[in-house]
């Protein structure tokens, strides 16, 4: 009995010899903290969605040991933005010696908007430039802390073509007053310039994308609903943050940064059927038709003009009017709207991943014929692609609802890509994706332009005409959630305001 003792002595002392050998917190190393800040792309959510968004950031400390992850990432900011913020200050105040700090940004100072954008292509010299934001407001902050920084450049956008170009890989264009270039190649040449550890996501993921091909990469990203074309081509699930995660692992154990000793052991790439669960919580969407008497609880309309403001608006609290961010009011023949501030505060969108509109409208029978027209005078306009406004037709209508699952079909005679050369004076949503048809040869629809649109149903052919635009014509059936009826109306998205004037709904 003696012997067995101190057999099974013996072999726990070795064991616990080994653990302790292999767990870099024993080197004295307690205490360690790892910070990641960047953008939606890093962060945590806490979605509805059927596969909810997860950053890779939420998923580092499963391919980590002996260290603590804390992520301070937030959707939608940029290296500048993020400045701001409270967790920012958290960093401040927190990070010590011998601490990491991660920094992946660079979705969202690619963005137009002043408050968010940074210079590709000037150095970090330059207090307007993004190498300036990540040297002088992170890395810097890392050393004088004495805490190692990593530089992370940002994921590719899932492309559904497969095409890995241009800004899907955060190369954007110079146009007009915005300055584009290469967003990942800046944090490339930044830790060179400093050596600084660059874990090159971009290529990784670009490279990863090519090979695996669009039916897999369906599989790493979020899914607003239970239906494949509902996916969210730019934020990840939770099998897609894991993918990312165990790359970053992956590089920084290859690497000779300090932080690769913490990497797990015998990491393996994630396995689809552990890793992809859709939401327990999630229940499939039923679609109510609008009863001639349904109407909104905030926007007053005369007969049958009906108002509404829903979809991916921003919030609940943002669709009441005492909110002051939408608008829809008939003021004599001219009818008034709005989605967001002229100061510049956005609100709603036509985005790939959703939309979220102020809508006036009449509901008709889906077998009915119209000719549709209005002129709409611009007020104010952000420079952003995701402002559009128009003469629309869609599948289906909700009354004051936010949900940014919301993504159906629709036609458009009216102007979308502001912030882009060429732009488009029509497009549509067709099986969820988004097309811009043929580029705009009109001026950009800024503040005092007035424009004519025109709409035209037969059957299921829609013409849409913008201004002097050469008339674009399209098949759509709008019959895929309200199989009875066809939504017709006026709408504003983002960061613009309307007047709409000579409106006439002649319906055949």
């Amino acid at each position: 009995m003696k012997k067995i003792l101190s057999i099974l002595l013996t072999v726990f002392v070795l064991f616990g010899l080994v653990a302790c050998a292999s767990t870099p917190a024993a080197d004295g190393d307690a205490g360690i903290k790892v910070f990641m800040v960047g953008d939606s792309t890093v962060a945590s959510f806490n979605d509805p969605y059927y596969y909810p968004r997860y950053g890779y950031g939420t998923k580092m400390g499963d391919y980590l040991e002996g260290v603590e992850v804390v992520n301070y990432a937030l959707s939608g900011r940029s290296s500048k933005s993020f400045l701001v913020e409270e967790n920012y200050t958290k960093l401040q105040n927190e990070i010590k010696k011998g601490d990491f700090l991660i920094i992946g940004f660079g979705h969202n100072d690619e963005k137009t908007e002043t408050a968010r954008y940074t210079n590709p292509v000037l150095d970090e010299k330059d207090p307007t430039s993004f190498q300036y934001h990540l040297y002088e407001k992170y890395i810097k902050l890392a050393l004088d802390a004495k805490a190692t920084p990593i530089l992370a450049t940002p994921i590719v956008r899932r492309s559904p073509k497969g095409e890995y170009t241009g800004s899907v890989i955060h190369q954007t264009n110079t146009e007009g007053d915005y300055v584009g270039g290469d967003y990942a190649q800046a944090i490339r040449d930044l830790g060179k310039k400093y050596k600084i550890t660059v874990i090159d996501l971009t290529t990784i993921t670009k490279e990863l994308y090519e090979t695996v091909g669009p039916e897999v990469t369906l599989k790493y990203h979020a899914w607003l609903t239970h239906k494949p074309d509902s996916v969210d081509n730019t934020h990840l699930n939770a099998y897609g943050a894991s993918v990312v995660a165990y790359n970053v692992a992956k590089e920084l154990a290859a690497s000779k940064n300090k932080l690769g000793k913490y990497v797990k052991q015998g990491i393996v790439e994630p396995v689809e059927v552990l890793v992809l669960d859709k939401n327990p919580s999630y229940v499939i969407p039923k679609y109510e038709t609008p009863t001639a008497s349904d109407k909104s609880a905030y926007w007053v309309t005369s007969d049958p003009w009906r108002g509404t403001v829903f979809g991916d608006c921003g919030g609940a609290e943002k669709i009441n009017p005492e909110a002051g961010m939408f608008e829809i009011t008939e003021n004599g023949k001219t009818i008034s709207m709005r989605s967001g501030t002229s100061d510049g505060t956005s609100v709603g969108k036509i985005a790939s991943s959703s939309d979220g509109i102020a809508f006036y409208f009449q509901m008709l029978p889906i077998d009915k014929d119209f000719e549709f027209s209005a002129t709409a005078t611009v007020k104010f306009a952000a420079n952003n692609n995701q402002v559009a406004f128009g003469l629309m037709a869609r599948d289906d209508v909700y009354f004051d609802k936010f949900d940014n699952s919301i993504k159906s079909d629709y036609v458009v005679a009216g102007a979308i890509g502001l912030a882009s050369t060429p732009w488009n004076g029509s497009f549509q949503r067709a099986s969820a994706a988004l097309v811009k048809n043929p580029a705009s040869v009109e001026a950009k629809p800024a503040a005092g332009t007035t424009v004519d649109l025109k709409l035209i149903k037969k059957g299921n052919e829609y013409t849409m005409i913008y201004g002097n635009e050469a008339p674009v014509t399209v098949v759509a059936e709008l019959n895929d959630v309200d199989k009875e009826n066809i939504f017709v109306g006026l709408f504003t998205s983002r960061c613009i305001g309307v007047d709409y004037t000579n409106v006439k709904l002649i319906v055949k």
